[in-house]
């Protein structure tokens, strides 16, 4: 063994664990190297997706082998295999190889850290060190399978009204461009005068058909433009402002953000993980950053040793039944039994502002959709009328 230099990979959490596993085998070490991370197709995240679905799914799997009493890497095995989402079987496999080698579960889960969320890992965490991983698991699969349900209610409503709008849109230039052009020759050949709307609609129809392409090319760069504003920090701050203050919607997002964060800081905070860490894992959920920031503000404020009641009055977001809870919570020592109640009544408000927002878009919807086709049936019919007098 003297003299004698070896190679080898070897995957670990970190450098240190390298450092172990060499000194452990007796060895010296010369270098430690860090390979780049190699990326397959199951890593493009327009193929596959790891949502709060397969997490749910995931957790109450893990939760009924641990409950037989399939040994960990045993379980982690037969997941690896049934799973059906590609990135998380790959992630699982990945997963079962390290805690083979002698890491323990939440550390494996750490290397895949930016495609598993924060707060699963550190749920894990906390359940293997109290010896409750089982049960842990279990109320993980509760919490993302009401995420999921929260989020599937909340894209479904808004579905609607943009396919809609997608449709309505297609409707009027078949119009525009096939339907009035065939009018267009009976008009000018009548002699009659034209009204106002057949002027309009007549225009607006030549110049869809001589500029069409240009309307679209410059609705295609509008929208890459703002799209890459959006992707900046000012242009999401100001977008996500202008969403929480637009009405019905601001109100709807604002009862999302409420049912989230009490779900996810009481769920935290029952299996014992601290309050200034949980603030900050709950906030990494809300998709707002503006009520991401005053989040965090929150948790630095609760940190210095301030009440959680005060920070979060004083952001002025969350509607005054959550400040109260809150207050109550603390004051009675039962703080993350009063989120829990606070979280199951917001969901049922995001559920009836749901309703109510569908029940006013649809009649809206119709009377915009209605108005449009009329607009254009109207404008062909008012010169047939004229051209009906001038042949009596």
């Amino acid at each position: 063994m003297s003299g004698r230099v070896i190679e080898g990979v070897y995957e670990a959490i970190n450098k240190d664990a390298v450092v172990d596993m060499i000194r452990q085998k007796n060895f010296f070490q010369l270098e430690i190297k860090e390979l780049p991370s190699q990326k397959d197709i199951n890593d493009l995240s327009f193929l596959s997706k790891i949502g709060s679905k397969d997490i749910s799914l995931f957790c109450k799997q893990f939760a009924a082998i641990l409950r037989a009493g399939v040994p960990l890497v045993q379980g982690l095995n037969m997941l690896s295999q049934q799973t059906e989402n590609k990135k998380l079987k790959s992630i699982l496999s990945n997963i079962y190889e390290v805690v083979q080698k002698g890491n323990s579960l939440s550390d494996a889960m750490r290397l895949h850290e930016k495609k598993l969320p924060a707060m699963l890992i550190n749920m894990i965490e906390a359940g293997e060190v109290s010896g409750t991983l089982d049960e842990t698991l279990e109320t993980m699969a509760v919490h993302y399978e009401k995420d999921y349900k929260m989020k599937a209610k909340v894209k479904g409503a808004m579905t609607y009204p943009i396919v809609v709008l997608v449709i309505a849109i297609a409707v009027v230039i078949l119009m525009l461009t096939a339907v009035v052009p065939m009018f267009i020759g009976l008009f000018e050949n009548s002699g009659a005068p034209l009204p106002g709307p057949t002027k309009l609609l007549i225009g607006m129809s030549e110049g869809l058909k001589a500029n069409g392409l240009v309307y679209l090319l410059f609705i295609v760069i509008a929208g890459i433009l703002i799209k890459i504003y959006l992707s900046t920090e000012n242009g999401k701050a100001v977008f996500h402002r202008l969403l929480l203050q637009a009405p019905l919607v601001g109100k709807l997002q604002v009862k999302v953000f409420t049912a989230r964060l009490a779900r996810t800081l009481g769920t935290l905070m029952r299996t014992g993980v601290d309050i200034t860490k949980s603030i900050n894992l709950a906030s990494r959920t809300i998709s707002n950053v503006i009520v991401q920031k005053g989040l965090f503000e929150v948790e630095a404020q609760v940190n210095q040793g301030k009440s959680l009641y005060e920070p979060i009055k004083a952001l002025k977001i969350f509607p005054v039944m959550l400040e109260n809870m809150v207050m109550l919570g603390e004051e009675s020592g039962t703080l993350e039994d009063m989120l829990i109640k606070t979280a199951d009544f917001y969901e049922e408000e995001v559920d009836r502002e749901i309703q109510k927002l569908t029940s006013l878009m649809e009649p809206a919807i119709i009377v915009v959709l209605g108005g449009m086709i009329a607009f254009i049936v109207l404008s062909i019919m008012l010169p047939m009328f004229e051209m009906m007098k001038y042949v009596a």
